[in-house]
């Protein structure tokens, strides 16, 4: 089987995995690369690719990706003007690995158009490359997602990438990126999130993720207001990226992050300057003895509410921990549209002006529920142990009535949209406007009753 630009996809079943579990595993890895917000109708199957390209990027590019327009040679094409997408995954030793898609995938394009902007892929001599590290065409069709003919669902054939690859640059995988991450996430020794601390950090910390940067930070500041010298809490902290950003924003402040994982703690404290500590701690046991006595004038938990399976024991030692007046701020997946399962993207055609309209189809919302959430489906479909998670979906009235019976008063909720676009094509204009009429989180700010 061969896609796309020439580049083989072996056949040994232990080398490709099937992943269909759009909705539900968006919801739980909150931004994973080229997050489909808005998937358009499959007319033909559709390949990501990795590249190694020689150079590397400015920060904008890193943080933003780029796009690559243009004529191909030798395309006997005289459809749309071919362009090329592509995403920095890392960079290291003077190459970068880039994420690449490509419409309509002529014969050549990834390669021409990458070598037009001034970076060839690594090995492709053919087209400018002045390295060989690898000793091969370092570009690999690491993805097919298509339309299954029966059940009418898009699906996903994944074939994990060379850990060269990565070790080029002096780095390593994430999960569910090459072999050899995958048969690391199957380890039975670590639990949960532990498994996947690196990919997560990785995730926010060094690529950054745009959902954070333009929406979730910024709103997080500005609802929880943090005044100099105040005393911040952030619960189920991860690896501090919130705290950190909180903190840096005022003199004098100082802050203490709890979370189960060890692992993400020790990350946490590794990345954070002495102002902020971290210990390993239960969320629903704020009370406990490795917090000490101290009180805070405010508190955040982002994105970690919908993995806690007890809010009223979280919102009691929020609480219990937070000075008479202290605010709160709790970021969430919005719990009307982005609830795992129960929840997806549709189209229809508007009777009265026959355009295409995007809409979010809800099945479920006011029923609380636990969804058990796979974290390496494709190792899992080839025999190895699963990494599990979970999910508790709950209306947003269970957030606000368990709150106000810990004492925190809800003032404010927001809701916040996405602020990616489409790209260029005939239902942009329908998708940028669900995914801005829609939100995808929500945030609840409660102040600390006497």
């Amino acid at each position: 089987m061969t896609a796309g630009a020439g580049v083989e996809v072996p056949h040994a079943a232990g080398d490709q995995w099937v992943d269909q579990a759009d909705d539900q595993a968006a919801a739980t890895l909150v931004d994973q690369i080229f997050e489909v917000d808005s998937p358009r109708e499959m007319t033909r199957p559709e390949t990501n690719y990795l590249c190694v390209v020689e150079g590397e990027y400015d920060e904008e590019v890193v943080k933003s990706g780029s796009s690559i327009n243009g004529a191909v040679e030798g395309s006997k094409s005289s459809g749309a003007n071919p362009v090329t997408h592509f995403r920095v995954l890392e960079t290291g030793a003077g190459l970068s690995l880039l994420q690449v898609r490509a419409r309509p995938d002529l014969q050549g394009q990834i390669r021409q158009h990458l070598a037009q902007s001034g970076h060839p892929i690594l090995g492709d001599t053919d087209f400018g490359s002045t390295r060989d590290d690898l000793k091969r065409l370092a570009m690999h069709a690491f993805e097919i997602r298509y339309e299954d003919p029966e059940t009418e669902k898009i699906a996903r054939v994944r074939v994990p990438a060379p850990h060269s690859f990565w070790s080029v640059m002096g780095a390593e995988p994430a999960i569910g990126m090459s072999a050899e991450a995958e048969e690391i996430a199957s380890n039975p020794d670590q639990e949960g999130w532990d498994k996947v601390a690196g990919w997560y950090d990785n995730l926010l910390s060094v690529r950054g993720s745009d959902h954070h940067e333009d929406l979730i930070l910024p709103g997080v500041t500005r609802l929880v207001n943090l005044k100099p010298n105040e005393r911040l809490l952030d619960v189920a902290c991860g690896q501090g990226l919130v705290a950190r950003h909180l903190i840096a924003q005022q003199p004098g402040a100082t802050g203490v992050g709890i979370d189960a994982s060890p692992e993400l703690i020790e990350r946490a404290t590794g990345q954070s300057p002495e102002s902020i500590s971290y210990v390993v701690g239960d969320a629903r046991t704020l009370g406990a003895a490795e917090l000490g006595d101290q009180e805070y004038d405010a508190a955040v938990c982002v994105l970690a509410l919908m993995n806690i399976d007890q809010l009223d024991d979280v919102f009691a030692g929020v609480s219990s921990r937070l000075k008479v007046g202290g605010r709160f701020v709790a970021v969430i997946l919005h719990p009307a549209f982005r609830n795992p399962g129960a929840t997806a993207w549709g189209w229809i055609t508007d009777e009265r002006t026959r355009q295409p309209v995007q809409f979010r189809r809800v099945d479920q919302y006011m029923s609380e529920r636990t969804q058990e959430i796979v974290m390496n489906p494709g190792q899992v479909s080839s025999g190895a142990a699963a990494i599990k998670t979970h999910t508790h979906h709950r209306p947003m009235s269970s957030y606000v009535t368990s709150m106000g019976k810990n004492g925190l008063l809800v003032d404010t909720i927001e809701e916040w949209s996405s602020k990616r676009e489409s790209e260029p094509g005939p239902r942009a204009k329908a998708e940028n406007t669900a995914r801005e009429e829609i939100p995808m989180f929500m945030a609840i700010r409660a102040i600390r009753s006497a």
